[in-house]
């Protein structure tokens, strides 16, 4: 292994990184087409998902670069339950009009655990909304944990590390994660 090696090469196999990497562009169409029952059946009873608040260091500095004590997010499995219900509403005025979602994946990798698969992966995350010309890109590397059941992957925990210090998109709903 060179230094440039990506630390999941030779974790896995190909076949198991091809499946893991399937099963997250499988998610991110359901997110894209806001089929949120369809995407909440494919997380454990357990998961959680947390997106840090993102502050800028200066170099040397021991502050760390994500808040331990800030999230635009921290949800656990009921919370999250509560928030697709909700989004189906007329009443969900974060998305009414429902935004229009492309999801870009890409730098998938997999290492295998005890519990199953930790996964790290960058994306991209095109928003629209309504009938302007204003949209949003927002960029982050997420970090799952995937565990592997007689019913195929679920997803049991999330962290998304958002790229921006200042998030100027409006408001961030779970289909943007």
């Amino acid at each position: 292994m060179n230094e440039m090696t990506p630390p999941s090469a030779g974790g896995v196999s190909p076949e198991t990184q091809r499946e893991v990497e399937q099963f997250l562009y499988y998610e991110a169409d359901l997110l894209d087409r806001f089929a949120l029952e369809e995407w909440f059946g494919l997380l454990t009873e357990d998961f959680s998902i947390r997106a840090p608040i993102r502050s800028y260091t200066h170099p040397g500095t021991e502050h760390p670069e994500f808040s331990e004590d800030g999230y635009y997010i921290k949800n656990g499995h009921t919370m999250v339950r509560e928030r697709v219900t909700r989004l189906k509403k007329e009443y969900a005025w974060a998305e009414n009009p429902r935004s229009r979602v492309r999801h870009v994946l890409g730098n998938v990798y997999v290492t295998e655990t005890e519990e199953g698969y930790d996964v790290i992966n960058n994306q991209h995350v095109y928003r629209s909304k309504g009938d302007t010309a204003d949209n949003d890109t927002i960029s982050a590397q997420r970090e799952t944990t995937l565990r592997d059941t007689d019913d195929g992957f679920r997803i049991a925990d999330r962290t998304v590390y958002l790229d921006d210090s200042i998030v100027s998109t409006d408001n961030i709903t779970l289909p943007l994660l």
